[in-house]
């Protein structure tokens, strides 16, 4: 779970930088779905099925881990003062969600949100699991 929230952070972090590089508008716009999410504010208390035969990173160490997560708090920093600043007109495709500018793609970085209620529910897993084994 936290391979994927850096993986992500990096991957919509990426899409910042490219929103700020661009010259091209596009005046294109999000999908139904892209709308909703941002209109509730992030993604809907349901499980998301990831495509089949797809395996998840597992990464070597927790410093592995600890050193992901220091590097996804730099480059948000780095770009939190200036997102505002990028043509909200130039943007990058999500195939989900439609086309996001710099601030949306910005503000999805928070999404993981939703993966706080994926670890509360494995750790109550992991805790009743644990009881029925001892």
């Amino acid at each position: 779970m936290y391979d994927h929230i850096i993986a992500v952070a990096l991957e919509y972090i990426s899409n910042v930088e490219t929103c700020a590089e661009s010259l091209e508008e596009r005046l294109t716009s999000k999908t139904k779905a892209g709308e909703e999410l941002f209109k509730h504010g992030g993604f809907p208390p349901v499980k998301i099925k990831l495509p089949s035969g797809y395996i998840p990173y597992n990464p070597e160490s927790k410093e592995e881990l600890i050193n992901g997560l220091v590097h996804v708090q730099q480059k948000v920093t780095e770009w939190a003062d200036k997102v505002g600043d990028i043509n909200p007109n130039c943007k990058v495709k999500h195939n989900g969600f439609g086309w996001l500018n710099a601030r949306e793609w910005f503000d999805l970085i928070d999404h993981s949100r939703h993966h706080l209620r994926q670890k509360i529910e494995l750790d109550q897993y992991l805790r009743k699991v644990t009881t029925i084994n001892d």
